[in-house]
């Protein structure tokens, strides 16, 4: 895959948090009664880049328990954090990681992909505030996704 493409890839996918974003500017009063649709939304969709990247690496027993014990971690930080700006940080930043690990398989790659992109409307949706106005902030903060990935597949 060309390094272009790549980094097209990776900035659509983390548009889904300007979708989520642009969600909440245009429905505002949908963010307080479909707050638990959102968070159980991202559960899901973790849950579902967890198995969707095992699937793929199921043959290799070593990037398999590391891959385990990563997913363990990206667990521990969804449940045990309270923070939902800190947790979208980090995850985002180990979503860079496994979106880079995707792309070693173009079948993967597209469903982690669409993944990711899916999962940044509940999150942006959680954590943008129409009061705070931080809607810079989550787009900056979560830049980490994409310069990860794009660092990782240059090296």
């Amino acid at each position: 895959m060309q390094f272009i493409n790549y980094f097209f890839a990776s900035v659509t996918s983390y548009l889904g948090l300007l979708s989520g974003i642009a969600l909440v500017k245009i429905a505002p009063e949908e963010q307080k009664p479909l707050k638990k649709y959102f968070v159980h939304g991202r559960e899901i969709l973790l849950i579902l880049i967890s198995i969707f990247t095992m699937f793929y690496y199921f043959n290799d027993k070593f990037s398999l328990l590391i891959l385990l014990a990563y997913f363990v971690f990206l667990a521990f930080v969804e449940y045990k954090m309270a923070d939902l700006f800190k947790k979208t940080i980090i995850a985002y930043t180990l979503l860079g990681i496994l979106f880079f690990l995707g792309s070693k398989n173009s079948n993967l790659f597209i469903i982690e992909s669409s993944l990711i992109l899916l999962y940044g409307l509940p999150t942006a949706s959680l954590v943008y505030s129409k009061k705070e106005k931080n809607g810079h902030k989550v787009i900056f903060y979560n830049l980490g996704f994409i310069l990860i990935a794009n660092v990782l597949f240059l090296v």
